[in-house]
């Protein structure tokens, strides 16, 4: 129940500051219909009249994820337009992430959000870059938080000596993810040479590179 509450105060309090990426909403609420092919800025509303209590619960984080893969992480997502659609023009996303031992989420940006996470479990090393590329970072354990400022490359790293879980409130309801190894993984690809440039990498350790994060097709 404690924990359950104190994540409830992670959302409440992010909640007045949704405004600052995401428009006012102009109703009580706009639950997504997912259903709906219109694209607006945002997602269609279904009628008030056919909106229910489920639309507003959220119990997407009951199970942990399958950490079994090369990052040794799972993500699971509550979003307007996924799976939580009474979020719909609130202005706020959530985000749960089970570490294995050692599990990294590498390093990636939000552009349209700053980020509160929060730890439910274990011990995870967090830390963003700013533009002047100061680092930011330290440890955290159960019951604490960090924030990742709008638009700045951060990480999330488990230390601790077994599983790990953290719970991310992001002030947009659409914040986006662009990973690091973006780069690499364009399509389609990036000038090998400009690459090989611009990290001080050999042509071929590129190429390598790029085959690696080649999105599947």
């Amino acid at each position: 129940m404690a924990k359950v509450l104190v994540i409830f105060v992670v959302v409440a309090s992010l909640v007045a500051l949704a405004s600052a990426s995401d428009a006012d909403p102009i109703n009580d609420y706009c639950v997504a219909d997912l259903a709906s092919k219109i694209t607006i800025n945002g997602l269609a509303c279904k009628a008030a009249s056919s909106a229910m209590s489920e639309d507003f619960a959220f119990r997407g984080f009951r199970k942990d994820g399958d950490t079994n893969n090369p990052l040794g992480i799972a993500l699971a997502p509550g979003f307007a337009g996924i799976n939580y659609p009474g979020l719909n023009t609130l202005g706020f996303a959530l985000a749960k992430f089970n570490y294995a031992k050692g599990g990294l989420v590498p390093p990636h940006t939000h552009p349209r959000a700053a980020e509160v996470i929060y730890v439910v479990k274990g011990e995870v090393h967090v830390g963003f870059v700013d533009t002047a590329g100061k680092l930011f970072a330290t440890s955290l354990k159960r019951g604490d938080f960090f924030v990742f400022p709008k638009g700045l490359v951060h990480f999330q790293l488990n230390v601790g000596s077994g599983h790990a879980v953290t719970i991310s409130v992001l002030n947009g309801q659409n914040p986006g993810v662009q990973f690091f190894t973006a780069v690499f993984a364009a399509q389609p690809s990036i000038d090998t040479s400009a690459l090989a440039r611009a990290f001080q990498l050999k042509d071929m350790d590129v190429m390598d590179l790029q085959t690696k994060f080649k999105p599947a097709a």
